[in-house]
Parts: C-alpha cells; structure tokens; sequence
C-alpha cells in the first residue's frame, strides 16, 4: 500500500489497548466523547489486542472524523497455561533449540532493549533508538543463541531458584508481544495519543520517537497498578499465588511475579519519558504517576466531564417507600469485584428490602460472569439480583436511585459522573478519586457535602452498611443525590474535558 501523502496523515492516532471500538465500558466511552467532542480533527484507531478473533463487532458507530481503523496482536493464538507432560515437552525443546541454533551475523539492537528493559534501570534516548530499530524477528527472538543467553542472564539475576522452564515460558511471553508490536507495519500520523500505558504506550512512544512527532498519554487508570492487582490473582503463573494487598503493589510476589511487575512498569516509564504531555485524572493519580517515574513537568490533570441532566423531580417520600433501587453499573469483569457486590448485597437483604440490578456487559469474560451468576444462585438471591445486560446510556439512571461499586481498581469512574448528572448518588470503593468524588475536593467541592459512601476494597460488610445505612434514610439519599448534581455542574462539565483537549490536540498537531 503507498504511503499516505502529509495532507492525508490523520491528526491523531488513537491507541486502544483492548478498548475501543470493540469493548463497552467507561475507557471506550471517554474515547468515542472525545472524537465526537473534537470534530475538527481527524483521528485513526489502532486497536491493540491479544490474538485475532478476540473480540466480536464494533460495539461503536465510527465518526465521520475517524478516517482509519487498524488492529495489531501481541499472539498467534490465545495462551494457555501448561500442564506437567507440557512442560516436560517444553523442557526437552529448549534444550533441543540450544543445541540448534545459531548466531545472527551482528548483534540486535531490539534485543539489547529487551535486556535493559528487563535487568537495568533508566530510560533514555538510546534505548528509544535500540527499541525503533525494529531489527529482531520473531524466529531469531525465539531460536537465536543471544537470545536464549537473555532467558539466562534473567534466570541466574532474577529468578535462580525459579524452575528454568517455568521462567522460560514467561520470558517469551513477555517479550514475543514486545517483538510483534515493534516490528509491525502500520500507516504513519501527525500525532498519536495512547490511552494507557503498557503496550499501547509502548508502541505510541517508539512511533513517536521514529517518526519524530508527538506523543500524549492520557492514564485513566495507572496501568502498572492496575496490573499487580492481576497478577496477584493469575493463575497463569506457575508458582504459589501471591498473597493480596490491595492498596498498592504486592510485597510477596514470588520472583515470576516481580518480573512481571516490573516488565510492566517499565513499560510505563518508557511511555513516560517520550510523552510530550502525561495526562491523568486526579492529583490522587498524579502521585501515583511520579512515583512510578513520570516527570513532574510533563503531568497535568485533566477530569473525566459529562452533559449535564436538568436535576431529577423527587416525588413525595412516603411513610412506606418501595425497595430501594440499587445498581452495578458496568463490565461484569474481575477487577470490578462484582462478587463483593453480590455478597454485600445478600447481607443488605437480610435487614432492609432492595430492588437489585447488575447493568453492563458480561461476554468479556464469561467464566468470571458466570461466577457471578452461580453466586447469586447459590446464595438464594436469583430473584432479588437481575443480570439485565447492556442498557442504552440513556436509561440506565432513571431505573436506580443508588449507583453501586465495589471495584479494585479505578481512575475516575465515568459511571459515576453519569450517575451525579441525573442526581443519584454512589457506594464505591476507596479506589483510585473515588474518594475525592463522593467526598469533594477542597474548598467549594467540599463544602457541597457527601454525594455517597467510600468504603473499603473486598470488604463487603462495609458496603453491606452502607447499603443499609441508605436505605434506612431516603432522605438522605435525596441529600446526597443534590450533592451529587452539584458536583458535576462545578467541577465535572463536558465542555472544560473538551476544551483542555482540544487545546492539547492543538499543541501537537
């Protein structure tokens, strides 16, 4: 295909890492508002997924502003985790591999990237060059004598107790992605902007630093965070689990762990040093991305923002109010912890009577939503606690009057911004703003007093409380739901998320 001329280069190049266009939920929703919310500028989308066949149809209706839509995958096929015959037979290949392969002719640059991602610290100019070489194939990553002497070099400095096929497998599913995505060929753009970091922003960063144009992030969430709490819960990982703790990173990860950790967060700094602007959330969020390494001068904070609702007419409350009409509104996935809310919601109905729906999603992981399921089943709640699906965005609020989160990890919850605009209030989680959202900000923000209840993460007695606390007193839930309006109109408008970005695709375009 011919290069596209500089007048056909898209403005910006969009990078999804298993989001938009084919995933619901908050990421892709902020996505498809700031391409609609932007339509002076042209936007490609480059969709980052693990394996061909991963995801189903666009779940969006492209703007006429998106002139392109690509997708790249890190696999050939989904992985799989090994069993004892399998890993006896991989034991056997590496050693048949060591005895067969070769040396390429001079050494790769990509590789010595790889080897500083993995074994030093820093990231700089040269690595940038070594990672935009593109000069590692996926058979010499695979089969090539420097590179088995990197699986080596990882195992005696950080795993030497760690079975060495064990460590094997994970090295290769660590860096395979990394060789996949830096060696492909995809059309060029004027700027591209990452909405993660990890190996969307890996990707972004190199891009811009071979095609010498300019790279933004936006952190919704921290993904280095985001993905210990993961991994503290694979179970593709062959070594004991690691204990929880869910505040921050996992002190007892196991080396195959760390390595892990570490890939991941190195990946973020790398996104951080080439980024021209690192945008998140909160100044919660902000902290976190300065002790991960982002310089303090490339940060800026930037709230998610939504159309503001007429505020809701509240009919009489009564002497008898009906059940109160409580929500999960969202995908019905891991680090939601739809669980918790069903466990809470069980010991809620055992004191007070609820009308309970879980909204969103369920076909990203089916196994998960089926836990979910059987768990209700299990705890005699079937009736009590509907599984409805996906619902238009539209009228979703005027079924609940109180939103409901239990998630382990989050940014800035767009749930809840939507909730406010319609005046209904939240339980949520001590998780990434969620705090700052119920609870205000400094100053006027706080002033406008609670817009719900923070309580803890994983634990469901205390959402259980909190979720008998409200329904004990309608009225102030209604105080809550004022709360809740207000906030938006003061801090949480569509139009000043537009115009910050419209501003920083000014700059870089």
């Amino acid at each position: 295909m011919a290069a596209p001329s500089d007048k056909q280069l898209p403005d910006v190049c969009l990078l999804c890492e298993g989001t938009y266009p084919y995933i619901s939920g908050g990421v892709s929703s902020w996505v498809h508002d700031i391409i609609k919310g932007e339509p002076h500028v042209t936007f490609s989308i480059l969709n980052i997924g693990s394996h061909e066949g991963w995801h189903g149809d666009l779940r969006f209706k492209l703007p006429d502003n998106v002139v392109g839509l690509e997708e790249l995958f890190c696999h050939n096929a989904p992985p799989t985790p090994m069993d004892g015959p399998q890993r006896a037979a991989l034991e056997r290949a590496i050693r048949r591999f060591r005895k067969k392969s070769g040396r390429r002719k001079s050494p790769s640059r990509l590789l010595r990237a790889l080897r500083r991602i993995h074994l030093e610290d820093g990231v700089d100019d040269d690595l940038m060059a070594d990672l935009a070489s593109g000069d590692l194939s996926i058979s010499e990553l695979l089969y090539d004598d420097a590179s088995f002497e990197l699986v080596e070099e990882m195992a005696e400095k950080l795993a030497p107790k760690t079975p060495f096929g064990d460590l094997f497998w994970q090295c290769r599913a660590m860096n395979l992605p990394v060789v996949r995505l830096l060696t492909a060929l995809t059309s060029p753009a004027r700027s591209y902007h990452s909405l993660s970091a990890g190996y969307a922003g890996l990707f972004g960063a190199v891009q811009g630093f071979k095609q010498k144009v300019p790279f933004l992030i936006t952190e919704h969430g921290i993904y280095s965070r985001e993905r210990d709490i993961e991994l503290a819960r694979a179970d593709w990982i062959p070594d004991r689990r690691a204990l929880d703790d869910l505040g921050s990173r996992v002190p007892t990860f196991s080396p195959l762990r760390r390595m892990w950790s570490r890939f991941f967060r190195r990946l973020s700094q790398i996104a951080y040093h080439q980024a021209v602007k690192i945008v998140t959330l909160s100044e919660a969020n902000r902290d976190k991305l300065l002790a991960d390494g982002a310089p303090r001068e490339k940060t800026m904070v930037v709230p998610n923002g939504v159309e503001l609702k007429p505020p809701p007419e509240l009919p009489p409350l009564g002497t008898n109010p009906p059940p109160l009409r409580i929500g999960f509104v969202g995908r019905v996935v891991p680090i939601k912890d739809v669980l918790t809310f069903i466990r809470a919601c069980d010991m809620a109905l055992r004191e007070v009577d609820l009308d309970i729906r879980v909204i969103g999603p369920d076909e990203e992981d089916p196994q998960y939503a089926a836990r979910c399921r059987e768990l209700a089943c299990t705890l005699g709640r079937e009736k009590e606690i509907k599984f409805i699906g996906m619902q238009p965005a539209g009228q979703i609020y005027n079924q609940i009057e109180l939103l409901t989160l239990t998630s382990f990890s989050e940014g800035q919850p767009l749930v809840i911004l939507e909730a406010y605009a319609s005046g209904v209030p939240v339980i949520c989680t001590d998780v990434g703003c969620c705090r700052e959202l119920i609870e205000g900000g400094p100053g006027e923000d706080r002033e406008l007093g609670p817009s719900g209840i923070v309580t803890r993460v994983a634990v469901p007695q205390d959402t259980a409380r909190a979720l008998v606390a409200l329904a004990r007193d309608r009225e102030r839930v209604r105080r809550c739901g004022v709360a809740a309006h207000q906030r938006v109109a003061l801090r949480y408008a569509r139009s000043a998320m537009l115009d910050s970005y419209r501003e920083l695709y000014e700059e870089i375009t």
